[in-house]
């Protein structure tokens, strides 16, 4: 009977071996497979389009170091459904080199805008608003008294220098070298995802001086938009100007208010529906 209880001991010794074998070989082969999911997919240490759902994975850490300094940047940030792919900017609200950080998209748009810069509702395809640059600015930041307001905001007609970080938001086929600025002017109002609550890019319920005013205020998820910026342009593109003429592909910014003395667009440029509040 001994005999038999030692040989089962001896056994089930031997399978414990095995099992624990098994178990520490699969936990290397899984480390190893995320390494190399890592290394496939990243592009200079930074993620891909093709692998966006491991953005901001504690396992890609075990295979680049980079990954580190990202999810360190990130939780102090401003809270957000999404995250940028690889933004240069810090803190809340997001800045770069001492400015405030925005993202940006480009539209088309022929109409005379919120800001009605046009004799008509339809503007002609040679008028300043649709060959200059122009930009529509999200809503809360555009009239922070009242951002229900569809027509004659009061940020109409304001002009922002806007400078490329470098940084890539959400599509790593399209980065921009940074330091790249241009003057735009204000023609539109952006208000996507702001009235029903849902995240998107201008659905932004504190404005861009207040989130200044207030960092803690605007860390809460929802204050800044989608992806935790505390502004948003939507360039007007409807002659190639941003896409072709700048190389610009929604890019990370920087933005500052400056004079319009310093935008390139025609100095006779006014916006007849709007003129009358000024």
């Amino acid at each position: 009977m001994v005999g038999l209880i030692g040989a089962a001991l001896q056994v089930t010794v031997f399978a414990a071996g095995l099992l624990s074998a098994a178990c520490a070989d699969a936990f290397n082969s899984s480390v190893n497979g995320f390494k190399e999911v890592a290394a496939s997919s990243v592009d200079g240490g930074q993620p891909t389009t093709s692998s966006p759902s491991l953005r901001g994975s504690p396992l890609l850490t075990l295979g680049n170091q980079s990954e580190i300094r990202w999810l360190s940047a990130d939780a102090d940030r401003c809270q957000s459904s999404e995250q940028p792919l690889d933004s240069k900017c810090t803190g809340c609200p997001p800045m770069y080199n001492g400015k405030l950080c925005a993202t940006t998209t480009w539209y088309e748009d022929q109409t005379k805008g919120s800001c009605g810069c046009g004799e008509t509702p339809m503007v002609p395809d040679d008028y300043w608003t649709l060959t200059s640059f122009t930009a529509a600015l999200n809503t809360v930041s555009m009239d922070p008294q009242d951002p229900a307001l569809t027509y004659c905001l009061s940020g109409c007609g304001s002009c922002y220098e806007i400078c490329t970080t470098g940084g890539v938001i959400n599509s790593q086929d399209t980065i921009t070298s940074n330091s790249q600025c241009e003057v735009f002017k204000i023609t539109n109002r952006c208000a996507d995802g702001w009235q029903n609550g849902t995240p998107d890019w201008c659905s932004h319920h504190m404005s861009w001086q207040e989130c200044q005013a207030n960092p803690e205020k605007c860390r809460k998820k929802g204050n800044t938009n989608m992806y935790g910026y505390s502004a948003h342009f939507d360039l007007q593109d409807a002659h190639r100007q941003v896409q072709h003429t700048l190389g610009w592909m929604n890019p990370e910014v920087t933005f500052e208010p400056v004079s319009c003395d310093k935008w390139k667009g025609p100095p006779s440029a006014t916006c007849p529906g709007c003129d009358w509040k000024r």
